[in-house]
């Protein structure tokens, strides 16, 4: 329990002596108001205290103010000695507590300060999300949201969430989110008006962030299943023109996809974002050059509205690696030409469905980050 069995709560209201109150070292709101202590200050005069502050005493003859720092701050300022307190014997934690609980019921604390406080008694006090529950009159879920917010958003966003900018909700699903990750995932949420509901969708698109390419030259199918398991990919996209191998029979689509019902990776044959014939044999003739091949490529691919439906699948598919023939991406040992799956690859991080690629080849792992 918090409170413990020889606390001394004094219900009943007596008259402290100003000069012997003080304010509490931690901050229970993060401003005095001085517009609600005028007011204040103006009902003490023509009506006098109706509500007691609640203080507990401190080393020697003094007193901190758990609740009422504005009523301390009015009673000040009209020039009062004395001012009407009950006073308990709280522990800090129970002084935090009741600070909380009283300036909610109250509601004169913003949701960041109360995050703040929550944020305290758990870091600082050990406490639980129940223990803090208890003493402040918030359910534990509520708690727990309020520290997320607190400790788990990036500054500028919590920011935004303290101004109201922000909903507190919708920082709950951004705090899923690695810090560095979150403000771009906010300024996507800004810009499209995304509701709770959506930005949740979004969410499992945007951390969907890395594109795998692979070839399959130099293995067999079950090395290539090894290869795709241990980088942890879920669909493998076969990005060929034709779904025929003329050298490895059993890279044929219809055999792979055959064979991947029988694994955990899931296999899907995408002809549409495979070379024409009438761009690849010129490009390997050497008739044309890389930048010719590359930007033709890239035109074939974006006609009627084929690559954006491609992306849109990929994203929510989860981890897909691209395959192709050749080994590797680009030219290197005796592979002279770059393979169409780096051009793709390329082209969804430049039109910003994802911000990494990852090459998985044979002994090797590439992390080309375009970011």
């Amino acid at each position: 329990m918090i409170r413990t069995e020889d606390s001394n709560l004094k219900e009943e209201a007596m008259k402290v002596s100003i000069d012997k109150i003080h304010l509490p070292d931690f901050e229970i709101r993060s401003e005095i108001d001085e517009e609600h202590v005028e007011e204040i200050a103006e009902s003490f005069e023509t009506d006098g205290q109706w509500n007691p502050i609640i203080v507990r005493p401190t080393d020697g003859d003094t007193y901190e103010v758990v609740s009422g720092a504005h009523r301390l701050s009015a009673a000040q300022q009209v020039g009062w000695s004395e001012i009407d307190a009950v006073v308990k014997d709280l522990s800090d934690e129970d002084a935090r507590g009741l600070a909380v609980k009283t300036n909610r019921m109250q509601k004169k604390m913003e949701d960041e300060e109360e995050g703040e406080l929550c944020k305290e008694l758990y870091t600082d006090y050990d406490m639980t999300e129940e223990e803090i529950g208890e003493i402040t009159g918030m359910s534990p879920r509520t708690v727990q949201d309020k520290i997320t917010l607190v400790m788990d958003l990036e500054g500028s966003v919590y920011e935004k969430v303290k101004s109201g900018e922000l909903a507190a909700r919708k920082g709950l699903v951004i705090a899923q989110l690695p810090q560095e990750d979150q403000p771009e995932f906010t300024r996507r949420l800004q810009e499209n008006g995304w509701s709770r509901d959506e930005a949740r969708t979004q969410l499992e698109r945007f951390e969907n962030d890395t594109i795998f390419t692979t070839g399959y030259s130099g293995l067999s199918v079950t090395e290539l299943v090894d290869q795709l398991e241990e980088a942890g990919v879920e669909v493998l996209v076969d990005v060929r023109r034709s779904g025929e191998s003329m050298y490895k029979p059993e890279f044929n689509s219809d055999v792979l996809e055959n064979h991947f019902r029988n694994e955990d990776i899931d296999y899907v044959h995408h002809p549409e974002m495979g070379v024409p014939q009438n761009i690849v044999t010129p490009y390997k003739e050497q008739a044309i050059g890389h930048t010719c091949f590359k930007d033709w490529y890239n035109w074939s691919i974006h006609r009627e509205e084929r690559f954006e439906e491609f992306a849109d699948f990929l994203k929510d598919a989860g981890k897909c690696a691209l395959m192709c023939i050749e080994k590797f991406p680009e030219p290197e040992d005796d592979q002279e030409h770059y393979c169409h799956r780096h051009h793709l690859a390329e082209e969804l991080i430049s039109e910003g469905y994802f911000r990494k690629r990852e090459d998985i080849i044979p002994g090797k792992t590439s992390l080309a980050d375009f970011s």
